[in-house]
């Protein structure tokens, strides 16, 4: 995932949470999704109500927040080998 995709997708998760029209939430969840990597896509159920919608952004958001700790993990393991 490129270093400019977790500002993306946190600001169209954002502008999807504020979207009042259900189908204009899917059409952004159907973006957001697309922008992920295919191994951590999300499986599109056959109903969609504004509950999912918000469950699976919530779950994308979970998914953003454990890539911006392994790369801050990866980031402060290197500082403390540089500093040994």
């Amino acid at each position: 995932m490129a270093n400019h995709y977790p500002s993306l997708l946190s600001s169209l998760i954002q502008q999807c949470r504020y979207e009042i029209d259900v189908d204009k939430q899917f059409e952004l969840l159907q973006k957001i999704n697309s922008l992920l990597p295919k191994t951590s896509r999300l499986r599109t159920p056959s109903l969609i109500t504004d509950d999912y919608i918000r469950t699976a952004l919530d779950r994308i958001d979970e998914y953003l927040l454990d890539k911006k700790r392994i790369l801050l993990n990866r980031k402060l393991d290197v500082m403390y080998d540089t500093v040994t």
